[in-house]
């Protein structure tokens, strides 16, 4: 006689191999979307220190006279352009009288690209000013 409990059946190795499977496949779902969350971070923690490094850089340039332009941060190829949102005004001293800068309001775009396309689009603002009037001597002022 032959025991016929000593190995598997056709339909057990079956049922074994789709057991297996869906589980190799919820397991590579799982691994494929953590790592394309990974990425995302690391783009989005590169992106952050160039728009950090971007915005430092913009505020030297004086909108006044450059609305647009085009640079390289950290291997990503920046490009900018700035709309005054605002229109020039005088600026206050501390105590209500007219100050010595006019202000501006500019909405500035940025767009980062890497490898000839578009990464990131940051939208930021950015107060413009310039020295306008020379400062006055006022009685009332201190002088040591």
């Amino acid at each position: 006689m032959i025991n016929s409990k000593l190995g598997f059946t056709l339909v057990e190795a079956m049922v074994a191999l789709v057991i297996f499977s869906m589980a190799a496949m919820g397991i590579y779902s799982w691994i494929n979307t953590n790592l394309i969350s990974l990425n995302r971070v690391v783009v989005v923690a590169e992106s952050e220190f160039v728009v950090n490094s971007v915005i430092e850089r913009l505020k030297l340039v004086d909108l006044r006279n450059e609305s647009d332009g085009l640079f390289d941060v950290a291997g990503y190829q920046v490009r900018w352009r700035a709309e005054l949102v605002e229109p020039w005004s005088q600026g206050l001293s501390p105590r209500g009288t007219v100050g010595i800068y006019d202000l501006g309001l500019y909405r500035v775009v940025v767009d980062l690209n890497k490898g000839g396309q578009v990464v990131a689009t940051y939208s930021y603002r950015q107060t413009a000013w310039y020295q306008a009037r020379e400062p006055k001597k006022n009685e009332d002022d201190f002088v040591p």
